[in-house]
């Protein structure tokens, strides 16, 4: 469980978001019987301050870096100890580097590389946006970490691949079709 925040562009973003996905001491969530834990009967044999404790060790607060403005502000972000991965968004950071959805236009992967391998050096997890199978190995060999894979891709792709097996098929048997 966490919470992933888009359009980052300050330290300030960053810390609103941990001060409300993290308990005390680390943020700020309150404490009341709610869901996480078991409407105030904690359970598991743990003390409130431990049901807590485990949760904030557990809870996800990841970035999305969309702009210039969070590229310019990156190390900062990256300063706050609490953030588990930042995301790039290639569609978004294309359009504000003004080649909208061109996300493999090359001074946005020259870009997206520069800024992975800042999240790298601050031992950060870097994620990216996958279209395709190729997308996927080109990223995952420049270290990023946590890819997001788009359902609708995959299910085009997945059907493409269905009609041209039946295409084939068909193809390759006509004669059973022969009436």
């Amino acid at each position: 469980q966490g919470i992933i925040l888009p359009q980052c562009e300050s330290k300030s973003d960053v810390e609103r978001i941990v001060e409300a996905v993290k308990f005390p001491p680390l943020g700020k969530r309150g404490l009341a019987g709610e869901r996480w834990n078991n409407w105030g009967l904690g359970g598991e044999g743990l003390t409130l301050a431990e049901r807590a404790r485990v949760s904030n060790e557990n809870s996800i607060v990841a970035v999305i870096i969309e702009n210039q403005a969070g590229i310019d502000n990156l190390s900062e972000i990256l300063s706050v100890d609490e953030i588990d991965f930042v995301f790039v968004a290639p569609t978004d950071l294309s359009s504000n580097m003004g080649y909208p959805g061109d996300i493999r236009h090359p001074e946005v992967i020259a870009k997206i590389e520069v800024i992975g391998e800042r999240i790298r050096e601050a031992n950060k997890s870097a994620g990216m946006l996958a279209l395709s199978v190729q997308d996927y190995s080109y990223w995952r060999k420049r270290g990023f970490q946590v890819m997001c894979c788009v359902a609708h891709t995959m299910f085009i792709d997945g059907a493409k691949g269905i009609m041209e097996g039946i295409s084939d098929y068909e193809n390759s048997h006509t004669n059973l079709l022969t009436i």
